[in-house]
């Protein structure tokens, strides 16, 4: 019984890392860089991207703060806390 929920389960678990990870290799197939259009660089590209994101999130975060802050400061000044 535990056999084989276990089979099943890695079944599904195979079928879904297969739909996220098409290829086996670090380099996409040549019909999948042409359909998307990725450089022949990719992996390259990819490290880019995700730091890029990163540095878009760090920024969006460092503007909350600075938003915050000057609400908190403004908040000290009509309650006359602020020293």
């Amino acid at each position: 019984m535990i056999r084989s929920l276990h089979v099943w389960l890695w079944g599904i678990v195979a079928e879904l890392e297969y739909q996220l990870y098409p290829w086996k290799t670090s380099d996409p197939p040549q019909d999948v860089a042409q359909k998307y259009n990725l450089e022949k660089d990719y992996s390259s590209n990819l490290h880019y991207d995700w730091l890029k994101a990163h540095d878009e999130k760090i920024n969006k975060l460092e503007e909350n703060v600075i938003t915050v802050f000057k609400e908190i400061h403004k908040l000290h000044v009509e309650l006359e806390t602020y020293k």
